[in-house]
């Protein structure tokens, strides 16, 4: 055979060689990878196991593409020994330096770790969007009692370039992750305490064109049915940006649409009409996409923005205050002067108690007196009309004297009757 017919013939070969492999790697290994990746999340252990086969043996055909142009070579140039001989061995030689140029570049594995709180959806870059796959976490969690799922990212070959090794590897399917965990969010002025340092709070006005900010905090979270409504909504998957964009302009719309009918002096006893209806209006709202709100609630109070009105409604509290503290003051008085004319009171009529008391007591005995007094005058005046009456209360009294007597005589004794005849005379004591 001719060295120009070798040439095409190894030239046939290469490209029918070429040409396969191409095919497998642009069309064939594209769809396959990517039909195996999304079933790696719904297909059990049996579809993850073919997607690691498919991975490790992909790359097989490639060099198998090589080597058979390297035997073709091999084939088609061999020739028995002549002097000739180093002839073929140039073709050979080209083959091989040009071969280095048609090796792509090595497919690493891409991994992606589903975490416990999160739902994971594989969505197909090409191809059928109906191919698209969800990790359901809580009950891939309640079956096999695991933390986590490592998702494998497959690729496809781009060709950028004349030759075959001229490209990269490209991912042919995306995982979209949903952070479910319950997220919160503090809209105020006071950076200090705010989720920002910068002022969030919510801007409204009254129907007297008042402006005034309210601090407000949220709380939201996704259900674990809701992810895929959530995403549907909001491509992005996350909650903390739908919270500070759209969740935060929905509470500031219901907030001013009630603001709206008072004017400020009574708006400050309508909080709690803005916080009812600003909590209706977002739960509602976002429950139809997929974000479950658990709390809304002021946060700091009414912040004017004109600082006078501020100051005005300050002063006005502090005179209100002071008035609070000294009507205390008076009524704590009031009560004490109350208290001291109470004891007095108390005090007089006691007194006055006492002395009726003592009054009553001695008319009492004064009355007794009077009645033993008439007892005995009358007793005396019977007495005299009786005279043997007047005989029984004589002896009572002899009575009484003897009774008492002691046995002793008197040492002196004044004789009866007057003038001379009455004489003192000592008589002597008896003899016992």
């Amino acid at each position: 055979m001719k060295l120009l017919t070798k040439f095409a013939v190894l030239g046939v070969l290469c490209t029918m060689i070429w040409g396969a492999e191409t095919y497998w790697v642009n069309i064939m290994q594209s769809d396959i990878s990517r039909e195996l990746a999304v079933r790696q999340l719904n297909g059990g252990n049996g579809a993850f196991d073919r997607l690691r086969a498919f991975e490790s043996a992909k790359d097989i055909l490639h060099t198998a593409g090589l080597v058979a142009m390297i035997v073709g070579a091999c084939i088609v140039f061999s020739a028995p020994p002549s002097r000739n001989r180093h002839l073929t061995m140039w073709p050979m030689l080209i083959l091989v330096m040009s071969m280095t140029g048609c090796i792509r570049q090595y497919d690493k594995p891409e991994y992606i770790l589903i975490d416990t709180s999160e739902t994971g959806f594989l969505i197909p870059l090409e191809g059928n969007s109906g191919e698209q796959a969800k990790f359901e976490s809580e009950e891939y969690l309640k079956a096999n009692k695991a933390p986590s799922k490592r998702v494998q990212i497959t690729h496809r070959w781009s060709q950028e370039g004349r030759l075959p090794g001229d490209g990269h590897w490209i991912p042919n399917v995306r995982l979209i992750k949903v952070d479910r965990s319950p997220v919160t969010r503090e809209w105020t002025a006071d950076s200090s305490t705010g989720t920002s340092v910068k002022n969030q709070a919510i801007w409204i006005e009254s129907a007297d064109s008042v402006g005034f900010s309210m601090g407000f905090t949220c709380t939201a979270y996704i259900p674990e049915d809701s992810a895929a409504k959530f995403l549907y909504w909001y491509p992005s998957g996350s909650l903390a940006q739908v919270m500070d964009a759209e969740i935060r302009g929905r509470i500031q719309q219901a907030a001013s649409e009630v603001a709206a009918k008072y004017p400020l002096d009574s708006l400050r006893e309508k909080k709690q009409e803005i916080c009812d209806a600003v909590r209706k209006n977002v739960t509602d709202f976002f429950l139809a996409r997929g974000v479950v709100v658990t709390t809304i609630g002021m946060f700091g109070g009414m912040t004017y923005e004109n600082h006078e009105i501020q100051k005005a409604i300050d002063n006005t509290v502090i005179a209100q205050q002071l008035k609070v503290v000294n009507q205390a003051k008076f009524e704590a008085q009031q009560k004490d002067n109350e208290r001291v004319e109470l004891e007095a009171t108390a005090t007089a009529e006691k007194a006055r108690r006492v002395a009726a008391g003592e009054a009553d007591a001695k008319k009492t005995i004064a009355l007794a007196e009077a009645q033993a007094i008439r007892e005995i005058s009358k007793a005396l005046s019977e007495s005299q009309q009786n005279p043997l009456l007047y005989q029984f209360k004589t002896l009572d009294v002899e009575k009484a004297r003897v009774e008492r007597w002691n046995g002793q005589y008197p040492t002196y004794y004044i004789s009866s009757g007057s003038g001379p005849s009455a004489m003192l005379l000592q008589v002597p004591p008896p003899v016992k």
